[in-house]
């Protein structure tokens, strides 16, 4: 099977497939290829935000601790192959084709999933590679998410929680929370994130699970500084740095380092060293990423109220006065509550489509700007930067480019 071959077959699936009441087709779609999700061992990462950087932090340290690491992500941000990587490099495009290929001989039925199908594959790969831990990250929610089919993960991570995929997981955060907490397993140790809106809730159901809670202690956190290229902060006795930009990768981190904890009490060697340079190095494309500086120039792919707001917060307190936005969204999207935003960092905004088919028409996010008072138009994808860079230059500001990942995506397959 060619790589584009396997891709038709990928993309034969729906992206959502059928909707689901419970795990029954994902059970039945592993049963039929051996269910490797049984000989693999899991840390199982659900939330809204921060759920990203938290496995990619975590990925990095395993793999500097010596452990043979897997991760599954979502959703892609350069290739399909990135979703699905073993000690830090993505698939490779020959063993996706034979594992494809072994499906579509093995599956019967087409109601599965996308996601169904790529979490399957990434299974299988990591079996085929002996892997000794997964970082497995929720596509969706987490009590009806494919990734919920595992049965007693190392951890249950669950990170903080905000308003999106509502027509999916509920209208408010408790409902939301609900679903992010099924992945909480009886027994198995839960962490939960600092400052996070669905604690009271996640603790009741840990509590009722009979499962250990790992919560950051904020008292033994000395916020030294963080900015648009990074965080230093103590933690107890220690000292340590991030390469991502913004405080809440402070909260990320910390979330992190009580996972660790969880980890090392059940028997993995982890090295302070490992979690130091795990911190430090740690980068994940789309995420307040620096494409360049002079002028400076930032990506980000958040895209719901909290992500956003983390966004504008960064660039408010960046010390740079002037900001020109290039602003694209989708259309599942809440673009009035994203320019309300963004419109007060904003010196001026570049709204474009064309990044993805769903992407909400640049004339509409214009004028969701005007409504803030921003200073708005509409821009060619491909001559947004340019004009960006140069208004940048001219002004002695700098250049920020968000409101989805898909756009963030855009830009940086460009490169």
């Amino acid at each position: 099977m060619t790589f584009e071959k396997a891709m038709e077959f990928i993309g034969s699936f729906t992206k959502s497939g059928e909707p689901v009441k419970n795990l029954d087709r994902i059970a039945g779609l592993l049963n039929q290829v051996g269910n490797p999700q049984k000989k693999l061992k899991f840390i199982h990462i659900a939330g809204t935000n921060g759920k990203g950087s938290a496995a990619e932090y975590l990925t990095n340290i395993l793999i500097q601790s010596g452990y043979r690491t897997g991760t599954l992500t979502s959703p892609y941000i350069r290739h399909y192959q990135d979703r699905i990587r073993f000690n830090g490099q993505d698939i490779p495009e020959k063993i996706l084709c034979e594992l494809c290929e072994g499906l579509q001989a093995t599956v019967t039925g087409t109601g599965y999933s996308q996601f169904e199908i790529t979490m399957t594959i990434a299974f299988l790969y990591f079996v085929r590679k002996n892997t000794d831990i997964v970082v497995l990250e929720t596509g969706i929610g987490g009590l009806l998410d494919a990734t919920n089919i595992i049965e007693k993960p190392l951890v249950s991570v669950l990170t903080s929680v905000s308003k999106d995929h509502m027509e999916i997981l509920g209208n408010t955060i408790e409902e939301i929370a609900f679903q992010k907490a099924g992945i909480i397993k009886p027994g198995c140790p839960v962490v939960i994130s600092p400052n996070n809106k669905a604690e009271k809730i996640f603790r009741q159901t840990a509590a009722e699970k009979h499962c250990e809670i790992f919560l950051p202690d904020e008292s033994l956190c000395d916020r030294k500084e963080s900015g648009i290229k990074g965080c230093r902060f103590a933690y107890g006795q220690e000292v340590y740095q991030t390469r991502m930009g913004g405080s809440h990768q402070i909260d990320n981190a910390l979330t992190v380092l009580e996972t660790i904890r969880a980890l090392q009490k059940q028997g993995f060697q982890i090295p302070e060293e490992a979690v130091k340079s795990g911190l430090a190095e740690t980068v994940v494309p789309g995420r307040i990423q620096i494409l360049q500086e002079n002028p400076l120039v930032i990506l980000d792919g958040g895209h719901n109220a909290d992500g956003v707001g983390v966004l504008t917060d960064l660039l408010s307190e960046s010390g740079i006065e002037s900001w020109i936005g290039i602003c694209g969204m989708t259309n599942t999207k809440d673009a009035d509550a994203a320019a309300f935003q963004l419109a007060l960092v904003l010196s001026k905004v570049l709204c474009v489509d064309g990044f993805t088919p769903n992407a909400l028409p640049k004339e509409q996010l214009k004028h969701a700007f005007i409504r803030q008072h921003a200073m708005a138009s509409e821009a060619d994808l491909e001559e947004a930067l340019p004009y960006a860079l140069k208004w940048a230059k001219g002004s002695h500001g700098a250049v920020v480019i968000c409101g989805s990942l898909y756009l963030a995506s855009w830009y940086l397959n460009q490169g």
